[in-house]
């Protein structure tokens, strides 16, 4: 009568979820970290956001949860935010699960279809896998879907192959086939794959050819340009509406988008396509790489020209003048320059750009300075941020990054001091002989489980029977992994050697008797630094929230050893 009882709950409940079109969902991400690349595609914040997005669109869909295995194998199920997971969906408050791929929530195949296939559609849950285009309500729960996955991405090869095909062709038929038309031209409306000169923009264009041939520099084409309240190229094909970013709403003129129009062959009346190309029909890699200028496609006469070859040559010496008395300058002046070694950490807080290292000539006296390109390059109504002096900006980096290894190592010593105390060493080894029994229950667990999936191999056990003990022993084994991680982290705080942070302690072990900043250092210690024209500094550490954790924990420990003082 038990089991009868069971299904006709059961039958109950699955009549409940149908009728419901709401589902509270739990938004599940996993990574594990194979290698730097994968885990910068990847990541977790990708995946949630990928998620979010995807729950958005439908109004059936509430997020009840976000849960996060990272740096955690996909090849068990021994994961403490998935063991929370099911815990809520055997609660009740969850009948919904989306993940990114079918690969997140697991790579062991055995188990992953034993889950997709048996164990969720027992409790009534559905399941999405988004980019797998998989789901539970609308798919038959088989893992062949993985086949099919194959079958999808060898047919999007192909479509690559021959959509890149069909663009080469056009090329070599003297066609424009790009996205949006250079500054200075328009696309024909009677005739998207061709170009034609823009009224407003291209005088602007054969203006900017004859400055510099007339002996006018970079730098000054591009203040006269934004002195005459002249649209730069983003804010011109923002009006246009051609992009929608407010970053382009008042972009300017600059000595790179000078030189930019001035070495672009289109303005000769030329298409130059197949400058790139893509191997995803071959490898699979999205993305696209430079192709030899030799095979470059180069149909000359393609549309009017805003130039005339002799102006455009004249042009291309100014080039080829400046680039020679580089050259000069990079050989008998080479030992004189220097390289900054805050180079992608350091920005202006005023304007948002970079910051470079230059030298500056005061009585025949060269210092280095890190300035503001704008500021430096043109004026302060482009940006107000003046330079820093090297020694001053450096001194002041090493002795942060030398008091945050110091604040660490004295938190560490602070709590091993405590550490020593008895009450702390009667905690540690209460905590580790916790552990070993948590340990071995789970192992006995998953040895049950095996046993039971042999038993239900074989036929002595019935599919309702098997699902019904897998679920009992998976939910002990579950709510023991989450006491497990819960019993580690508490038993580290009480560790006679406790470490704290094991980045931290890397870097403090190779960077300690450093007194000189470099580029190395700079790289291990500082994600960023923004420095503001009324002299104060924002530093952002890597790792700082490790760092934060290690302080509260020896604040913490410290007030509770006070505690026990009194």
């Amino acid at each position: 009568m038990a089991r009868k009882s069971r299904k006709q709950n059961a039958t109950m409940s699955e009549q409940v979820v149908k009728c419901s079109n709401s589902y509270s969902v739990a938004l599940y991400a996993r990574i594990s970290v194979e290698n730097e690349k994968k885990r910068e595609s990847d990541s977790i914040g990708n995946q949630i956001q990928m998620l979010r997005d995807f729950v958005s669109e439908d109004p059936d869909m509430t997020v009840f949860d976000i849960y996060c295995d990272d740096d955690i194998s996909g090849t068990d199920f021994v994961r403490p935010e998935f063991a929370r997971m099911m815990n809520d969906i055997r609660d009740g408050k969850v009948n919904c699960i989306v993940v990114k791929d079918l690969s997140r929530l697991g790579r062991n195949g055995i188990e992953t279809g034993e889950y997709i296939e048996m164990v969720f559609p027992f409790m009534q849950v559905r399941f999405i896998a988004i980019t797998d285009r998989f789901d539970t309500k609308t798919s038959q729960a088989d893992i062949g879907i993985q086949l099919k996955n194959l079958i999808n991405e060898r047919y999007a090869r192909d479509i690559s192959g021959k959509i890149c095909s069909a663009m080469r062709t056009m090329q070599k038929q003297g066609k424009f086939v790009g996205g949006r038309a250079p500054y200075g031209y328009l696309r024909d409306p009677n005739d998207k794959h061709r170009l034609i000169p823009d009224p407003e923009a291209a005088p602007v264009v054969h203006e900017l050819f004859e400055m510099i041939a007339n002996g006018h520099t970079l730098h000054y084409a591009a203040v006269t340009m934004n002195g005459k309240g002249i649209p730069s190229p983003g804010r011109h094909n923002y009006d246009l509406g051609l992009v929608k970013s407010d970053k382009f709403k008042n972009s300017l003129w600059y000595q790179q988008t000078v030189r930019r129009i001035l070495l672009d062959k289109t303005y000769l009346g030329w298409l130059i396509g197949g400058k790139s190309r893509s191997d995803f029909q071959i490898s699979g890699e999205k993305g696209s790489k430079p192709v030899p200028e030799d095979d470059w496609i180069i149909t000359k006469g393609a549309h009017e020209p805003i130039v005339e070859e002799s102006l455009f040559y004249k042009v291309q010496e100014y080039f080829t003048e400046t680039q020679k008395a580089r050259g000069f300058a990079a050989k008998y002046q080479c030992k004189s320059r220097q390289a900054s070694i805050f180079k992608g950490h350091l920005r202006c807080g005023e304007c948002g750009k970079a910051m470079f290292l230059r030298a500056k000539k005061n009585h025949g006296k060269k210092t280095w300075w890190y300035y503001c390109t704008l500021h430096e390059n043109y004026n302060a109504s482009y940006c107000p941020k003046k330079s820093v002096k090297k020694e001053d900006l450096e001194a002041t980096v090493l002795r942060l990054i030398q008091t945050q290894m110091k604040l660490f190592t004295d938190a560490q010593e602070l709590i091993r001091t405590l550490n020593k105390r008895s009450i702390s060493k009667r905690r540690f080894k209460i905590y580790q002989e916790q552990i070993q029994e948590t340990k071995k229950k789970i192992e006995n667990y998953s040895k049950m489980k095996a046993d039971l999936y042999s038993d239900y191999a074989i036929g002595d056990l019935s599919k309702t029977e098997y699902l019904q003990r897998i679920g009992v022993y998976a939910e002990k084994a579950d709510n023991l992994q989450i006491f497990l991680k819960e019993l580690e982290k508490e038993a580290e705080k009480y560790a006679p050697e406790y470490r704290g942070s094991e980045k931290w302690l890397q870097m403090i072990e190779k960077y300690s008797d450093r007194n000189e900043l470099d580029e190395d250092m700079i790289d291990a210690f500082i994600e960023e630094i923004i420095l503001f024209n009324d002299g104060h500094y924002e530093v952002t550490f890597a790792f700082h929230d490790e760092m934060e954790a290690v302080l509260l924990q020896a604040s913490m420990r410290k007030k509770e050893a006070e505690r026990y003082a009194r």
